[in-house]
């Protein structure tokens, strides 16, 4: 019973060790970047005048599902932030 208890330990710390990506709705992205919909996508589409190849790109998750990675929203927004500077 023992061994039992050490191999769940080792799974437990295992599997808290790997960090899993917090994936944003786009309702989520709009709302921590202050950006409607049509901006968001507007940035992604090359061919659009406001096409931002620094936004993030949306993971597709299902068919009828995207999200965006939180990390790379953050990392974006910080960017802006610092850049406001210069």
């Amino acid at each position: 019973m023992e061994n039992l208890n050490t191999n769940n330990q080792i799974e437990t710390e295992s599997l808290s060790a790997v960090r899993m990506p917090r994936m944003l709705p786009l309702k989520e992205v709009i709302y921590f970047t202050g950006l409607s919909s049509t901006t968001i996508y507007d940035m992604l589409d090359k061919k659009s005048n406001r096409y931002d190849p620094t936004f993030p790109i949306q993971v597709k998750l299902s068919k009828g599902r995207v999200a965006w990675v939180e990390s790379e929203v953050a990392q974006w927004l910080s960017e802006k932030i610092a850049a406001r500077f210069y």
